[in-house]
């Protein structure tokens, strides 16, 4: 009887612990998926806007309330003589949408970002600025928030459109 007096606190207190460790440990396993989702979300729509402002002849600011700009692509050589001033535009802005600010191309209804749920993931910064220095080359930042962990993670280059 004893035994059992002395036995049980300690059962009860190391229990306590495996459980709090426990808890920790899957915090930090949740805390570290939704960063991981964070930087795939952002690298993904930034290698988009990326791809799509190398093929394009110009980027200019969007006339829409929101953040965002339009990338005037080249014309395409395949179509050249058949289709006079074939021209197409790029638009990327910044939505809100169910409270979580999100990029999207060409349409509301397409996020670029915003597609998971763990991290819950909000675009805090979109740029596309003309370098006042050197003409021709456009300075593209991207960065985003995970309501989550409260991190941020950016990212930035520049691209040089030669004019045509």
């Amino acid at each position: 009887m004893g035994e059992t007096l002395i036995a049980l606190p300690m059962l009860v207190i190391l229990m306590m612990a495996m459980t709090g460790i426990f808890m920790f440990c899957m915090r930090a396993y949740f805390y570290h998926l939704a960063d991981g989702e964070l930087v795939q979300e952002i690298q993904s729509a930034f290698v988009r806007v990326v791809e799509d402002a190398l093929a394009g002849k110009a980027i200019e600011r969007s006339g829409r309330q929101s953040p965002g700009f339009d990338i005037i692509s080249r014309q395409n050589p395949l179509y050249r003589d058949s289709v006079p001033d074939n021209l197409v535009t790029q638009s990327y802005w910044l939505h809100n949408m169910a409270g979580l600010v999100k990029l999207v191309r060409s349409s509301d209804d397409a996020p670029l970002t915003g597609d998971h749920t763990l991290a819950r993931i909000t675009i805090v910064e979109f740029s596309a600025e003309k370098d006042e220095k050197y003409p021709g080359v456009y300075k593209l930042r991207l960065t985003g928030k995970s309501e989550m962990t409260k991190h941020e993670y950016t990212m930035c280059t520049a691209v040089y459109l030669p004019p045509l």
